[in-house]
């Protein structure tokens, strides 16, 4: 089985028609590497129907949504299936109130779930940039009267960012800091956390 690749909804609706499919999908991933059991380590199971696995020793039964975003999910695992991909393929920010009407949730589930998938979508921050790394800094904040380009009076946020590329020119990892000046000890706080050595940087050509 592939893992799913891709951003067109027709594709992810075929492949995910059901919670048994969803449950399919996860235990493959969960258990790819073998079954472990999380009581007693032993790595002998019976595979069930749900997908779940029980332990040949202790008799311990774990299902594929365990210890995932999805375990104990009380609107149903497709439904949660589509919130991560509408969450992990739009380019625009989405609501808990347009998600409860869009997926026929409460809010206050579309936005506990929202919180959780965002979580799981932080870095692990564990692998630095060791390619090709572009680095410059900007400002976050509208127009302020008497505040032009990098002043130091500003209510503006000021950011550093790292992006490395792919051979052909696609992101593939990307950090940014929050600085409070623009000086070399402060942007060195970003090269020092998320940069190899080994990496190139590139910075305003």
């Amino acid at each position: 089985m592939d893992i799913f690749r891709g951003q067109n909804l027709l594709e992810f609706a075929e492949r995910f028609k059901s919670d048994e499919d969803c449950k399919e999908y996860l235990a493959h991933f969960k258990w790819s590497e073998g079954f472990k059991c999380t009581k007693c380590n032993h790595t002998g199971c019976q595979i069930r129907g749900n997908h779940s696995r029980t332990c040949n020793k202790c008799s311990h039964t774990e299902s594929s949504t365990a210890n995932t975003l999805f375990h104990k999910v009380k609107f149903g695992i497709r439904k949660a299936f589509f919130i991560c991909f509408e969450m992990s393929t739009t380019t625009k920010s989405l609501s808990a109130s347009h998600i409860s009407v869009r997926f026929g949730i409460t809010e206050k589930t579309a936005r506990l779930f929202m919180h959780k998938v965002r979580e799981a979508m932080k870095s692990s921050e564990s692998y630095p940039i060791d390619g090709n790394g572009h680095i410059d800094e900007f400002v976050v904040g509208g127009k302020e009267t008497g505040a032009v380009g990098r002043s130091y009076h500003t209510k503006k946020k000021k950011i550093v960012c790292a992006v490395e590329l792919t051979e052909d020119g696609k992101v593939k990892r990307m950090y940014s800091m929050k600085i409070d000046n623009y000086s070399s000890k402060e942007l060195k706080r970003l090269f020092d956390k998320h940069i190899s050595n080994e990496a190139n940087v590139v910075t305003d050509k």
